[in-house]
């Protein structure tokens, strides 16, 4: 009994989504027109594969396992459509994002669907070692990552530049400084990330140049609650400066510094395998145009 390819890629696109309506606009087709070909596979094969009626929809088990096979079958087939020289991107082709870097990573989707209009995301936010892994073993398209690590079968495009930045509540005495001495992180709370956060390596490092040791630290997992921590008066924190949106409560002072240790790269990283794939070549030619530099890799 062979397989309707149609219908499998309504059942992908509903999956992905995680919602008909959402997955028909992507398809360019009605809910109901999808909504039968959805129920025709399931009938077909006698196998219930999505529950819930209202979004975000539940796959079952049958519908985790066959989404998995149906993400490897497509994602070859826009292999073998770029091998075969073919260019366009399908309308209402997925993105699949991964990336430690949310700002620019929106910045970089908002210059993609301008490109693409048809385009859809899936991001998923992690560090960025987690990042890197997703992309490794072929969860993400894409990386945006901060200072990723250096993998041989890996493309590279830098994307974007930022630095380190003090954040202090903004009830902090701030004695008119412009900017905040270096030797104060020496009698702060200083508030930080997890062990395998480029936040801390990048503070790490000034304070190994300066020879610095840091005053007392508290370790908070995500930026939402150190900012939230910095302005209920717990600490203060360093972090990039895009990461810093306005904020009454909070106030943003740049490092009394020109030591090149408190800035970063970041980098849209995909696997060299697949760059030739109309998805990941679009990718790499936006974050070129962002940049304004080469590709390396």
């Amino acid at each position: 009994m062979s397989v309707n390819f149609l219908h499998l890629r309504s059942f992908y696109a509903v999956a992905s989504e995680r919602s008909v309506s959402k997955a028909a606009r992507r398809l360019n087709i009605s809910q109901p027109t999808l909504s039968k070909q959805l129920k025709a596979l399931e009938d077909r094969y006698k196998v219930k594969l999505i529950e819930g009626m209202r979004p975000p929809l539940t796959l079952t088990t049958a519908g985790r396992a066959l989404y998995d096979k149906a993400e490897r079958l497509f994602g070859i087939a826009d292999e073998i459509g770029a091998l075969l020289g073919e260019d366009d991107i399908d309308s209402g082709a997925l993105l699949r994002l991964g990336t430690d870097s949310p700002p620019y990573a929106a910045e970089f989707m908002a210059a993609f669907k301008a490109a693409v209009p048809n385009a859809h995301f899936r991001v998923t936010i992690a560090n960025a070692h987690q990042t890197n892994e997703l992309l490794l073993k072929a969860q993400v398209d894409i990386g945006i990552i901060c200072e990723p690590p250096v993998e041989n079968d890996y493309t590279y495009a830098p994307l974007y530049k930022d630095r380190l930045v003090a954040i202090l509540p903004a009830k902090w005495p701030d004695d008119g400084l412009a900017a905040l001495p270096l030797e104060r992180l020496g009698r702060e709370v200083i508030l930080i990330r997890e062990a395998t956060s480029r936040t801390l390596a990048a503070m790490n490092r000034l304070l190994a140049d300066i020879g610095l040791a840091p005053g007392q630290t508290m370790e908070l997992h995500t930026r939402e609650m150190i900012r939230e921590a910095v302005a209920q008066g717990l600490g203060m924190s360093l972090m990039f400066e895009k990461e810093c949106p306005p904020d009454s409560r909070i106030r943003v002072m740049p490092l009394d510094t020109h030591s090149s240790t408190i800035e970063v790269k970041g980098y849209l990283a995909v696997r060299t395998e697949r760059r030739r794939m109309p998805m990941i070549r679009q990718s790499l030619a936006i974050a070129r145009a962002m940049s304004g530099q080469s590709i390396v890799g």
